[in-house]
């Protein structure tokens, strides 16, 4: 599924780790947005990082 990632952190460093884990592309918008093709069990995984690193913005099956 296609996912939207907003990144709410500064911390290059936790970003950098957070998409080596998940296999996130390191392509952002100029709004800090990543978007991704991810498996539920990943997404799951990001969510537990709402609000405090990132916010799931738009889900698409």
């Amino acid at each position: 599924m296609k996912a939207a990632i907003y990144w709410v952190t500064n911390d290059w460093s936790l970003i950098r780790r957070i998409r080596e884990k998940y296999r996130l592309p390191q392509q952002m918008n100029i709004n800090y947005i990543t978007y991704a093709e991810v498996s539920e069990e990943t997404l799951a995984q990001l969510k537990k990082g709402e609000p405090k690193f990132l916010i799931i913005r738009k889900i698409e099956k």
